[in-house]
């Protein structure tokens, strides 16, 4: 564990290239990272200039680290040591929340805008910006890509629904239509993880059959955050 009591952990993101987790701390407005080796120690990469850090996405393939701050309605990009740290964006935000980077094709953040919210994707230097989705979609809180399908995939925890859909717009699929109040998502092997905060966990939901397939509730019951995937390779959209 490398964050303190009294931290706020809501982004994470995991750099397969160096085996180092990422974490943006909402109560030290901080992004930080450690290496998932034993006895390694947590290094503060950012400390200024954030108010309410929530998604972080990584591109091991070009390392760099995006995020968004959902206070300041924008979206940054650095390095990831914390250098050359540059606004994507800070127009046309309300409420963003999730992002992710996908090496082949680029960024994707949701806005839970109660008015208009929307998933919107641009290239990792903020060029092409559109909008993926905005009809039928309520607080977008949880995305992921599904690198089996090459579709982009969000967890609502308005419409209590897990949808994915092709980058281009195309092919929305309907995954679930019950959950119960996701936060963040991942997908790895055929299966959805999400945290879960009425059930103050993390559930597994296979794509296949759309069922639940397993749980992890803590000893501490809290609200879980942030969720990623730390594997001994890349994956598929990863580099």
């Amino acid at each position: 564990i490398f964050w303190t009591k009294g931290s706020i952990v809501v982004g994470m993101a995991y750099d397969c290239k160096e085996n180092k987790v990422y974490w943006t701390d909402l109560s030290a407005r901080t992004i930080n990272r450690a290496s998932m080796a034993s006895g390694a120690e947590a290094e503060m990469l950012i400390n200024t200039d954030l108010v309410s850090p929530e998604g972080l996405a990584v591109d091991a393939k070009r390392r760099l680290m995006f995020w968004v701050d959902s206070n300041m309605d924008v979206i940054e990009s650095a390095d990831l040591d914390g250098s050359r740290r540059r606004t994507l964006f800070d127009s046309d935000l309300v409420n963003p929340r999730a992002i992710i980077a996908v090496s082949s094709t680029g960024l994707y953040w949701t806005d839970w805008n109660r008015e208009a919210p929307k998933i919107e994707t641009s290239t990792v230097d903020g060029q092409g910006r559109r909008v993926v989705v905005s009809d039928g979609i309520g607080l977008p809180n949880a995305l992921t890509y599904d690198s089996s399908s090459g579709q982009i995939c969000w967890a609502d925890a308005g419409t209590k629904r897990l949808e994915c859909i092709s980058p281009n717009g195309s092919g929305r699929r309907l995954i679930h239509s019950d959950l119960n109040y996701p936060f963040s998502m991942v997908y790895y092997s055929n299966h959805f993880y999400y945290s879960d905060w009425r059930r103050d966990g993390v559930i597994a939901l296979s794509k296949d059959s759309s069922k639940f397939t397993d749980e992890y509730l803590p000893d501490q019951r809290s609200h879980l955050y942030g969720i990623t995937i730390a594997t001994t390779h890349c994956l598929p959209g990863e580099i």
